[in-house]
């Protein structure tokens, strides 16, 4: 009863939940001045704490004639209440790019876009074009490839490098993003003329599926079948960066053992894991059929990937998900795939650059 009958009014508008689960006692809000409530332009602002929801909100209430509608926005913790790893770090006021980061990748990346350095790609004799490396990413697309028998030419881009190659001016006009792999299509235009350019690797396996007579894909009279197709795609797409950015950077590249980004995001890779395990109960492929799609080989590669480049298999329990065990034998035992995963590879048996099937023998 201490507050006026405006300002209640606006504040039950713009924070229900927190007005029906605390009294206006609990919320600890004071009556404003007189001066606040006369000024036509002043705003009141008051922090509301909230056990229950454990958020903090800042709620701008605007006392002028014409009753604007308040502003509610959710507020994190504020850097100087927190501890700070490593200890006496304190979070400056504006972020500059540090020096020596650290860690297997910590001195790549800038927070500019762009090329570094003059670097044409290279172009073959086939249509297609790929500029890629056998990291998951790059995998799905020459997988795809082989399994279509699609002739291309298999350009290793070498990220790893003194100067990585992605950062090159002929890779970054063919992705801006300086992220492999990336496409580049003459088949329409001819090779004298400017090629079409496909990147971000979901985009290019729906690009060339489409291309190739909807090959890998469900047909497009079946509606229901060809969405879930592109539901699972587009999971993997959105769930990727957790596990590698998330995951595998902290667990295996990360300059230092950080407990909590562990924990975080070993949390949300068991959980995907989870979801796809679920999701194969009784399918031999993720969309169901007898046959995989380009969901299939968009996430194979990364599930894979927890086993042979972050050596996480017993630290994630992978065997546990005998649904997911059961998949990747599956699509692992398909020659095709066998040959997508060498392309642009690592270790003995990698091609490095492809350029005809005989470069497998």
């Amino acid at each position: 009863d201490q507050l006026p009958s405006d300002m209640l009014q606006r504040l039950t508008y713009v924070a229900p939940q927190i007005v029906a689960h605390h009294t206006r006692a609990r919320l600890g809000i004071s009556r404003p001045s007189t001066a606040q409530l006369r000024s036509p332009t002043a705003a009141f602002t008051r922090r509301l704490l909230s056990p229950s929801l454990r958020i903090r909100t800042h709620i701008n209430l605007n006392y002028s004639s014409q009753r604007k509608q308040p502003s509610v926005v959710a507020m994190a913790p504020k850097h100087d209440e927190r501890p700070s790893v490593p200890a006496g770090y304190k979070v400056p006021d504006v972020w500059t790019h540090p020096e020596g980061m650290g860690g297997k990748f910590g001195g790549m990346n800038r927070p500019t876009a762009g090329a570094r350095f003059d670097k044409p790609l290279p172009v073959g004799d086939h249509k297609l074009q790929l500029y890629s490396l056998g990291t998951p990413n790059g995998q799905k697309v020459t997988i795809l490839l082989e399994e279509m028998g699609v002739e291309y030419d298999g350009w290793m881009v070498n990220i790893m490098g003194d100067e990585p190659a992605q950062f090159g001016s002929g890779f970054t006009e063919a992705n801006p993003n300086s992220k492999i792999p990336a496409l580049m299509d003459h088949s329409e235009a001819g090779m004298s003329s400017e090629p079409i350019r496909v990147f971000e690797s979901a985009h290019i396996l729906l690009y060339l599926a489409e291309k190739h007579g909807g090959k890998f894909m469900p047909p497009s009279s079946d509606i229901r079948a060809r969405v879930e197709c592109m539901n699972w795609l587009f999971w993997q797409a959105g769930s990727a960066p957790y596990i590698g950015g998330g995951f595998g950077h902290f667990y295996s590249y990360a300059p230092t053992n950080f407990e909590y980004a562990i924990d975080r995001f070993a949390m949300e890779t068991k959980r995907q894991l989870d979801v796809l395990d679920k999701q194969l109960a009784g399918k031999s492929f993720v969309c169901g059929g007898d046959e995989p799609t380009i969901a299939d080989f968009a996430i194979f590669p990364w599930v894979r990937c927890c086993d042979v480049f972050y050596s996480a298999k017993e630290f994630l329990q992978m065997d546990s998900y005998t649904n997911v065990s059961a998949w990747c034998a599956r699509l692992e035992a398909r020659p095709a795939v066998q040959r997508g995963l060498r392309v642009n590879g690592f270790g003995a048996d990698a091609v490095k650059e492809r350029h005809s099937p005989e470069d497998f023998k």
